[in-house]
């Protein structure tokens, strides 16, 4: 008996495993300090911080987060308050990182799904386990919470462009994580209602965080060409991040140009380009197919601006500080409040030189698909097109548009060691006629896909645009 109360007291007063990401182990003063320097940091290097909020907006959200740091946090509560106060923003470029969440996720048991909106409702889509029948199927409650409830909570966390909503759906891929930072179970009833329109509950098993990004991750080709017949020829372009590196690039541009040639060559008389979810990269390689398709020189970009005048203040925070170089005014002009560098002589970048179009640049007619993920330098290249009125546009608004705000540079937090994305540079492409819409670029013809098209992934928008150059489609359908 002595033995058995010892063993007894053990297992009552050991504590059970601690979890990492639930640990209060983020001391508030620090943290109070620490999301003061976020501010203060932003603030100074954001060059379109006021773009879609005001500053008085800006600042009354981060008085209030900052007030709400009254005892120690866990690594899921930083993360909150900090995603918080960078989505407010409305910037596709600033965002707080997940990796440090994602790694102690790993081997979590998360929600299966992500989810897909179509107008006002939502939908299971890719599933990471068995559970491929529930897919198409209207989410109505998870954990009898309206699904409704749980993408207002969410959406806080979510970083999109101006008032873009378009790219919920590219955000909605990682559902899992947003669904654990809104409410960390690992049990899941879902209420449903099927194709049958028949409303039921179920009880879905989880899977681990990283089973799910590894069944749900594509591997697709950067770029990709098809010839349907000789009349028409179809350019996927699913990223320009193969621009970057140069010899990536010159393969990249070697098949563009082998492609273009057997265009010219067969006088192929549609062109079908593929842009949807390509979320930009390379100005390098998406110049070069702009090339392809104008008739004219022209130009690139209009400017390069930074809010900052110094770096004094704020380069030690850089995760790579040796890649940021101080400003030197004398070389730039203040335009939309920035200091850019605009084009002046003969030895600037490429990119306020004057651009000359191919020789053999396509003469057919082109339609372009395109969607909320289409982010980045992927708007520029879509807003150079509609300047020069290329192309015919078909599918949902784009999330990038005629500018960005980036500059490829991330900022480490002193204490926390949270990395934040904060652009320090706004590109502005030289379009004078191009309409600025908050919510991106608009397609001539909106084609949104169907439930159904989820589970049998039916590619809706490409069939309908391949059957109007057909003849075979009338505009009503849409």
């Amino acid at each position: 008996m002595k033995y058995l109360l010892i063993t007894i007291l053990m297992f009552t007063v050991c504590p059970a495993q601690k979890n990492p990401l639930f640990e209060k182990k983020l001391k508030k003063d620090s943290l109070i300090l620490e999301f003061a320097e976020l501010y203060h940091l932003t603030n100074a290097i954001h060059p379109g911080e006021f773009m879609f909020t005001s500053k008085s907006e800006f600042d009354k959200t981060y008085l209030h987060l900052q007030n709400s740091i009254k005892t120690d946090l866990s690594i899921v509560d930083y993360y909150k308050l900090t995603a918080t106060l960078m989505t407010k923003i409305k910037d596709g470029h600033t965002a707080v990182d997940r990796t440090q969440i994602t790694t102690l996720l790993k081997d979590r048991l998360v929600f299966p799904f992500s989810i897909y909106k179509i107008k006002d409702n939502y939908y299971l889509n890719q599933s990471g386990n068995e559970n491929q029948s529930f897919v198409g199927s209207k989410i109505v409650r998870i954990n009898k919470i309206p699904i409704s409830v749980v993408v207002d909570q969410i959406q806080k966390y979510i970083h999109l462009e101006g008032e873009n909503e378009t790219g919920l759906n590219t955000k909605f891929k990682i559902f899992p994580f947003y669904y654990f930072i809104y409410n960390p179970t690992e049990t899941f009833e879902i209420e449903y209602i099927n194709s049958k329109n028949r409303r039921n509950k179920s009880i879905v098993k989880g899977i681990t965080y990283d089973s799910f990004t590894k069944s749900t991750t594509e591997n697709i080709e950067p770029l990709s060409t098809k010839f349907e017949t000789d009349n028409l020829a179809i350019l996927k372009f699913h990223s320009f991040e193969n621009g970057y590196n140069e010899s990536n690039r010159k393969i990249a541009e070697h098949q563009l140009d082998i492609f273009f040639s057997k265009l010219d060559n067969l006088k192929t008389k549609n062109l079908i380009i593929d842009m949807r979810d390509n979320g930009g990269g390379s100005a390098e390689i998406a110049n070069y197919l702009f090339s392809y398709l104008i008739d004219q020189p022209y130009y690139y970009f209009d400017y390069v601006g930074a809010k900052y005048n110094s770096v004094k203040g704020w380069k030690k925070y850089a995760q790579n500080p040796e890649n940021i170089e101080e400003i030197n005014l004398k070389e730039t002009k203040v335009k939309n409040g920035l200091n850019c560098f605009t084009e002046t002589d003969g030895d600037d970048y490429w990119w306020f030189e004057k651009q000359q179009n191919k020789p053999n640049f396509y003469k057919g007619k082109i339609s372009v698909l395109i969607n909320g993920g289409c982010f980045s330098t992927t708007g520029h290249f879509l807003a150079l097109m509609r300047e020069y009125k290329i192309g015919t546009f078909f599918g949902e608004y784009s999330q990038g548009s005629n500018y960005s705000n980036s500059g490829g540079q991330a900022f480490i937090l002193p204490y926390s060691k949270i990395r934040v994305w904060i652009p320090t540079l706004q590109y502005k492409m030289r379009t004078p006629n191009f309409k600025t819409d908050p919510k991106g670029i608009k397609p001539d013809l909106e084609i949104e896909i169907q439930p159904n098209d989820l589970k049998t992934k039916f590619d809706r928008p490409m069939d309908f645009v391949i059957k109007r150059i057909s003849g075979n489609v009338r505009e009503k359908t849409l």
